[in-house]
């Protein structure tokens, strides 16, 4: 129709008809741009929407992951700075000014109670990982859309976060590795893993076998490294949840 219009002014000679059909075409064309890239940016943007959502899901899984994870490394610095306390081993957790990643608060630990006695060994040979979900991440980075984030902090957040759980876990292989050193010694006086132990025989252990007593000691070690990184990690991961909320309640 328009086509018809322009042919019949410029048959008519009528110049400033032509023109304003011509202004009328190239309005139409611009506007058909524009609606069409406010169509592409508003269909990227709910794809990154959903994406925060399977990132937002997978870090509330990891908090619940990691939150069984801060306990039992909680209980594992308990076991160790209990067996060591009375075994006579001089000084102590709270005495521990400076250990690799962070010193951890005394009073955070659990109190040892009789009835926990016989598990104290297994919970210092216990070292619980965090299995981290990575499926919104990885939508986000493989889908090309971590890069369309606007919010700079939330995309930075996001990076250091995943790229933390890949250091945490190599962490977490170091200390098994150190445990699976000291299996010899354990197996020397009859102790399993995860099996309950008599009190007396475990600190009779301590008392008298020197590389026993170094496997106890690199265990609060080690147990005071492992808990400080995992609630240095559950604090990344409320972090990163709050900004995520904020984002999606924008």
């Amino acid at each position: 129709m328009i086509l018809s219009r322009i042919a019949r002014a410029l048959k008519d000679q009528s110049w400033l008809a032509v023109g304003i059909e011509f202004v009328i075409v190239i309005l139409g064309v611009v506007i058909g741009f524009q609606v069409t890239a406010w169509n592409a940016d508003r269909a990227e943007q709910d794809v990154i929407t959903r994406q925060l959502h399977e990132v937002r899901d997978d870090i509330r899984a990891d908090i619940t992951a990691i939150e069984l994870t801060r306990d039992a490394s909680l209980w594992r610095l308990a076991a160790a700075e209990y067996l060591l306390t009375e075994a006579n081993d001089g000084a102590g957790l709270r005495s521990m000014s400076t250990a690799p990643g962070g010193t951890v608060d005394a009073t955070l630990l659990p109190i040892v109670t009789e009835a926990d006695l016989p598990m104290l060994l297994a919970r210092v040979n216990l070292i619980r990982g965090v299995t981290g979900r990575r499926t919104g991440y990885q939508s986000l980075v493989n889908g090309g859309s971590l890069r369309l984030i606007e919010a700079g902090e939330l995309r930075s957040s996001i990076q250091r976060y995943y790229a933390g759980y890949d250091d945490f876990q190599r962490n977490l292989n170091t200390f098994r590795d150190i445990r699976s050193a000291a299996l010899p010694v354990l197996f020397a006086h009859g102790f399993s893993l995860f099996s309950d132990h008599d009190i007396d025989t475990v600190l009779d252990a301590a008392r008298n076998n020197p590389a026993f007593l170094a496997y106890l000691r690199t265990s609060r070690e080690t147990g005071q490294f492992q808990t400080a990184s995992i609630l240095a990690r559950e604090d990344e991961a409320r972090a990163l949840l709050a900004l995520i909320n904020a984002e999606l309640d924008e």
